[in-house]
């Protein structure tokens, strides 16, 4: 079973919901490169000018350590990833449908050399609270926003 990450009726109430609050998410394997840390907070990113933003933070609750990401839709980007019986059952999901992509953004000096990791996506499960991180080995790890956003 694949997900797709297109514009659907499904990804419209996903951004509604993500709007609405600060969310606590449980990574039971922590993230890559951070396998000991487990509780995050996902909540929109509000920029300080007070306008409307596509993006996200995922926030480590006990450690200085934090995320910006980006739903594959907000950048017009068909991203697709593998839905699997075990990826359901460790995000407690009855289906794809539950399950949110969220692309981490290394942010850099220029602008157009910011990047999303396409190969190392956050996937969440917002009704059971729960999160991981995947490893699609045919997505680049590095890809330029400006070219997703310019599509």
């Amino acid at each position: 079973m694949t997900s797709r990450a297109g514009l659907t009726a499904q990804k419209i109430n996903e951004t509604i919901f993500l709007n609405e609050s600060e969310r606590g998410i449980f990574f039971p394997s922590g993230l890559l490169g951070f396998s000991s840390c487990h509780q995050y907070q996902l909540e929109r990113f509000k920029p300080g000018d007070g306008s409307d933003s596509p993006f996200f933070t995922l926030r480590a609750v006990d450690q200085d350590l934090s995320f910006p990401l980006i739903h594959p839709a907000a950048i017009a980007l068909d991203f697709r990833f593998s839905v699997t019986t075990e990826l359901l059952m460790a995000l407690d999901a009855r289906s794809a449908d539950e399950l949110i992509p969220l692309l981490i953004v290394t942010v850099r000096d220029r602008f157009d050399e910011i990047t999303v990791n396409l190969q190392g996506p956050v996937i969440v499960n917002l009704n059971s609270s729960r999160g991981v991180q995947l490893v699609i080995e045919q997505y680049p790890l590095r890809h330029p926003l400006l070219n997703c956003a310019e599509a």
